[in-house]
């Protein structure tokens, strides 16, 4: 079983041409800006809508744990302590305010959603099957079971990754996989570790990996983020460096606020701030990738 958030059909920023991106539960690193906080975790998280809810109580008294109570105000509240992720609450939500995300599936389940489009794919520029998370490689057995069933049905395959992960598990499986959207968020392995808890120093030695081995499969997503990277000169030292070690391909990745909801419904504080950035704040940036011999693009 492979435990999956959400499959999303007819992608087209997850890599080329037209896509489905299998999203797969849990990841080692915990980025407050993060667009897909409900993946970040290994078990299910339940994601409560206060908008639909008309306070029937339903999910309160399918819950035999009591995982899910209301007070005396009529809020909502979940002690995730207590959750057997029955999905009772889910099931009998008239109003649909309840959703779990961490959902396991068969091979052949999602296997059977991925190749709905194939048709698709196929007439698309390079389309194909994206796994993303999370990262995906926290599953790794079912990381490469989904891939290899791809490319066993001749699909073309993509990963979204941190790069947080060890050496080993990239070799499993790098044969398998035609792209790696791969993300480098901070050139500094200290503000990474405590911003993030991502390991700098992993994620480097696996992107040298992929410059080295297969350097064509690659490009590497710069997320800018106010208050973590948005500087001028820590962008242009880190696309200089990933220039030195033989980088070809870079996307500049504008930061949003887009997955700001889901951490109100996951009960979590959104602590980023609400002031996004533009394609036209990051053209100076763009430029300075062309000038010293990457290819750029801003966003991906």
């Amino acid at each position: 079983m492979i435990r999956v958030t959400n499959i999303e059909r007819f992608a087209t920023h997850d890599g080329p041409g037209i896509r489905t991106t299998v999203f797969l539960k849990g990841c080692p690193l915990y980025c407050p800006w993060c667009a897909n906080p409900e993946t970040q975790t290994s078990y299910p998280e339940l994601l409560y809508n206060e908008s639909k809810c008309i306070g029937c109580r339903s999910c309160e008294k399918s819950c035999g744990t009591k995982a899910i109570t209301f007070d005396d105000n009529g809020t909502f509240h979940y002690n995730r302590n207590l959750c057997t992720d029955c999905l009772a609450c889910e099931k009998n939500c008239m109003q649909d305010a309840i959703e779990f995300y961490g959902k396991d599936m068969e091979l052949d389940i999602i296997m059977e959603e991925v190749m709905k489009d194939k048709d698709y794919y196929d007439n698309s520029d390079g389309g194909g099957i994206t796994v993303s998370g999370g990262e995906p490689f926290v599953q790794l057995e079912g990381l490469i079971a989904i891939l290899r069933a791809s490319k066993e049905r001749g699909l073309n395959t993509a990963v979204e990754t941190t790069g947080n992960y060890s050496l080993k598990a990239l070799q499993a499986a790098e044969p398998y996989i035609d792209h790696f959207l791969y993300d480098f968020k901070h050139l500094d392995d200290e503000v990474l570790k405590r911003i993030t808890g991502g390991n700098g120093k992993q994620i480097k030695e696996n992107l040298i990996y992929l410059v080295k081995m297969c350097p064509d499969k690659l490009t590497v997503r710069m997320p800018i983020i106010p208050g973590f990277n948005f500087d001028s000169a820590l962008i242009e030292k880190t696309l200089g460096y990933l220039q030195k070690l033989g980088v070809k391909n870079v996307n500049l990745l504008p930061y949003h606020t887009l997955g700001k909801a889901k951490y109100e419904k996951l009960g979590r504080v959104y602590q980023m701030t609400d002031k996004m950035l533009h394609e036209e704040d990051l053209e100076e940036y763009h430029q300075y990738a062309l000038k010293i011999g990457l290819e750029s693009r801003i966003g991906g």
